[in-house]
């Protein structure tokens, strides 16, 4: 993973930029309630419009970036090492430390109908995390509620289904009534640094199944959490549910007749893996969670 040094997420994110598009944001950023704190994304586009969002407000860049300085930029992202962040760019993104993700746009290469790189990259999508979730302490009193019961958090993307999540790591983690909990974070985007005085295990860049196993066989999680279900997760989560450890994971979805009938979802919720519901969204510029039990 590419190492960031101190400083915000998105002070850091900002200064591998080329220099023409970096001062620009520094310009925009530094005449804004929040600064930096309030940039959630940087879009870069080769001989294209770039913009970042600040807060909820998406702003586009008069600079632009070339093929010369999207290859050094993306050079800096992985160290030079191209081939240790192979598979990760085949999945559509580049971890950074802190939590940033890094999704990748070019052309696809394939072997044998099998994803397995991407080439002449042209679009990088900088998603950077937030320091606070407006909605967590009530996020954190529905989980006390059902404790014990599956959830699942929902929502259209970019809405904050993974802010949510961190932010509910720490509340579950922290504190006199803490729980061993376990996120199988297969995209590297939670920052163990987050966590200091949590019982808070983060497994860093495993696949969800073999995440899954460890928590349960070798880490003795009372609550494992997982962002972004996919299809491929079911007979493992399933498995885990019938051993009583309880599940707390996000998916795409903007209502909750969307997750029932979602094919990826549907052995889960068919087999009542999750027991409360939670969708998020912003309605007049105000967060606001959906609570269903089930």
């Amino acid at each position: 993973m590419t190492e960031l040094k101190k400083a915000s997420a998105s002070e850091r994110v900002i200064e591998l930029l080329p220099s023409a598009i970096r001062n620009e944001i520094k310009r925009l950023v530094s005449g804004r309630r929040g600064g930096f704190s309030q940039v959630r994304e940087i879009r870069i586009r080769r001989d294209a419009a770039c913009s970042l969002i600040i807060g909820r407000e998406n702003v586009r860049l008069y600079n632009n970036i070339n093929k010369e300085e999207l290859d050094l930029l993306i050079s800096r992202l992985i160290g030079g090492a191209l081939y240790a962040h192979r598979d990760s760019i085949a999945s559509g993104y580049i971890s950074l430390e802190g939590g940033v993700r890094v999704g990748v746009c070019g052309y696809a290469a394939y072997e044998d109908d099998r994803l397995v790189g991407v080439s002449d990259m042209r679009s990088l999508v900088f998603r950077i995390p937030t320091g606070s979730c407006e909605f967590g302490d009530q996020l954190y009193s529905v989980f006390r509620e059902g404790i014990g019961q599956g959830m699942l958090i929902y929502s259209p993307p970019g809405v904050g289904k993974t802010t949510a999540l961190r932010s509910l790591a720490q509340s579950v983690g922290g504190g006199r009534d803490a729980l061993r909990v376990c996120v199988v974070d297969e995209r590297c985007e939670f920052s163990e640094e987050d966590y200091r005085g949590c019982q808070v295990d983060i497994l860093k860049g495993y696949k969800r199944r073999e995440g899954i196993e460890i928590a349960t066989r070798t880490l003795s999680a009372e609550l494992i959490m997982i962002d972004e279900l996919g299809a491929e997760d079911c007979r493992s989560i399933i498995e885990v549910v019938r051993g009583g450890i309880p599940l707390v994971a996000t998916a795409h979805a903007s209502s909750l007749d969307e997750v029932m009938i979602k094919p990826s979802l549907r052995g889960l919720t068919e087999l009542s893996v999750f027991s409360v519901f939670v969708g998020i969204s912003v309605v007049d510029g105000e967060y606001r969670l959906q609570v269903d039990r089930i």
